[in-house]
């Protein structure tokens, strides 16, 4: 509960000056600290009481970053943790047991007879779809609260090599392409344009790989590409208590039955068969990422961050970005997203003022001009729909921007272990030859085990 300090002014005597807040502190892993100095030197001009904000970088991992929560954890236990910091937007229901929502400035502010900061509507009004889904959370109590606010958007699409492209005569991928082909004719396939920029030996060695996907370990970003799978399938992974769906099976359009986990997880592990036409892919070949800038890859599902790394370490690569793949060519697309955002923690409601603050500046540095000025220098795309058409325009980041409206997620409790057994679910169809029926059926005991987990937890109960 945020301590009460505010000064309201109903007596008749004159308003006190706004109270001084000493410093904020912000905690984050990708960013370095200038990125953020124009924001923080503005901001202090315009709110003469704060003295003084400081923001420190973490190392992080692209997938896990567990120590720095543990340093978010430790340090807010101790007292001296970040009043701000930077969080994954699978997150919250893990985590939001540290925040403090913007709900409840909102009601201080309200009962100050001051203007809300930024209410639900303008919220949903203001960001990408997703960010309403990831990081507004439904309480106990059935209200939906905000816990943080998104500092980007990214989501899966198909980096290809253009000069391999050429080679197979490939056109590159049109708009409304599909994984598989969905007529007699063919058409432009994922499965289709894999198999035919792969290049086998007599001796059965992959010689060049169409495409990244088919293993767990040498497959960046395998867990995601697996899970958008299941969720273009009609699975949404899991439901309200984070116990896992996707095993059970559901309509499919011509009045059979399936298991949307099995058929993604036999889709995707079809890539690495020896004894199927669309092998391109197997345990011994090089991390995905190094093949790609090796040029020796002809296609890469990843997200945009990917960019800037390819301009460094392969600059004269010819490069091009196709929308991820969707089952159906003229269905409703649906992509995945993965971004970083900010939350306030608990610690800042040490005084009415500092949590509003700490708020302020995230509206602040979430505004339309600071937005779009932060995705500029980090080279992403703003999660602001008012700014998802200017990024549209760009060569890079055009296609991420165009899917961003259509991006969603699923909530995990915990995204590295939801990774790694995903990951395992894929590597044990190859390495301990484990049917995916059986392989998908582990992962959702233990997907299931992980919220099951966490509703002890959030309950107050022992694990």
């Amino acid at each position: 509960m945020l301590a009460s300090t505010l000064v309201l002014s109903g007596c008749g005597c004159a308003p006190s000056a706004t109270p001084v807040v000493d410093n904020i502190t912000i905690w984050g892993t990708w960013d370095d600290t200038d990125i953020y100095q124009q924001f923080i030197s503005q901001y202090k001009r315009d709110h003469g009481n704060v003295k003084n904000i400081t923001y420190r970088k973490f190392p992080c991992n692209e997938t896990e970053c567990a120590d720095y929560m543990r340093e978010v954890v430790q340090g807010l236990a101790a007292g001296n943790g970040p009043d701000i910091f930077q969080i994954n937007n699978t997150w919250v229901p893990s985590q939001k047991d540290k925040m403090l929502s913007l709900d409840e400035v909102n009601d201080k502010l309200t009962t100050a007879g001051k203007e809300q900061i930024m209410n639900l509507r303008e919220y949903g009004e203001t960001f990408v779809p997703v960010a309403m889904k990831d990081l507004v959370s439904k309480d106990a109590d059935g209200v939906q609260r905000i816990y943080g606010v998104p500092l980007w958007i990214d989501d899966l699409a198909v980096y290809y090599n253009r000069d391999i492209f050429n080679m197979a005569g490939l056109a590159p991928p049109p708009k409304n392409w599909t994984w598989q082909s969905q007529t007699a004719q063919g058409g432009a396939n994922f499965e289709s344009y894999a198999s035919k920029m792969t290049s086998i030996d007599q001796y059965g060695n992959i010689k060049r790989a169409g495409a990244a996907i088919g293993y767990g370990k040498n497959v960046d970003r395998a867990p995601d590409i697996l899970s958008v799978l299941m969720m273009q399938m009609g699975s949404p992974i899991v439901d309200d208590s984070w116990q896992s769906v996707f095993t059970n099976r559901i309509a499919a359009a011509d009045g059979s039955y399936f298991s949307p986990g099995e058929a993604a997880l036999t889709f995707y592990t079809n890539f690495s068969n020896r004894s199927q036409v669309a092998y391109t892919w197997n345990k011994e070949m090089w991390n995905s990422v190094d093949l790609f800038y090796a040029g020796q890859l002809g296609m890469m599902i990843n997200y945009s961050h990917r960019i800037q790394t390819i301009q460094q370490k392969a600059p004269n690569l010819n490069v091009g970005i196709a929308p991820l793949p969707q089952i159906l060519p003229n269905s409703k697309p649906m992509n995945f997203a993965s971004y970083w955002g900010m939350a306030v923690s608990k610690q800042a409601a040490s005084s009415d003022q500092k949590a509003i603050e700490c708020w302020n500046f995230l509206k602040y540095i979430t505004d339309t001009d600071q937005s779009d000025a932060y995705a500029t220098q980090t080279h992403r795309v703003s999660p602001r729909i008012d700014l998802i058409d200017k990024y549209k325009q760009d060569p890079w980041l055009g296609v991420f921007a165009d899917q961003a409206l259509s991006a969603t997620s699923f909530p995990e409790v915990n995204n590295a272990r939801i990774s790694t057994i995903f990951q395992n679910a894929i590597d044990s169809v190859r390495d301990q030859g484990i049917t995916p029926n059986d392989a998908i059926t582990t992962a959702a005991q233990q997907v299931s085990q992980e919220g099951a987990d966490l509703s002890k937890k959030m309950k107050g109960l022992d694990y």
